[in-house]
């Protein structure tokens, strides 16, 4: 014997839930872009100070600085207004384990890394 409004209410539920979870999942995704808003605007009153004050010391012009970052810009082969070094990790001449290539420390020994990069 067939029910169907015990399959209607299963679908329904099951509905209700999914729904509720996108909408969670929802919430959580723009959380996340607002966060990363904030951030880049953080990070943008950084750069605008760090380059007022370097203009304002004399240290260059923006002709110069827009130069050099149209150079780094092409060192990664792309020209995208964007620095994504291919770095590789960095082994510890210690352990001998790989570590991210901006490590300061093995994450595994704990000594110190030579000739770290910085980004």
């Amino acid at each position: 014997m067939h029910y169907g409004f015990v399959s209607r209410y299963h679908n329904s539920t099951y509905n209700a839930q999914q729904q509720t979870e996108a909408q969670s999942d929802a919430r959580h995704a723009l959380g996340a872009v607002d966060r990363l808003e904030d951030l880049m605007t953080r990070h943008a009153l950084v750069l605008k100070t760090l380059l007022t004050f370097c203009e304002q010391k004399g240290l260059f012009k923006e002709p110069e600085f827009l130069k050099l970052m149209e150079e780094i810009d092409l060192s990664d082969g792309v020209a995208d207004g964007r620095y994504k070094p291919q770095g590789q990790p960095r082994e510890c001449v210690a352990c001998g384990r790989k570590n991210r290539r901006t490590a300061m420390r093995c994450m595994y020994c704990g000594e110190d890394i030579k000739e770290r990069d910085v980004m």
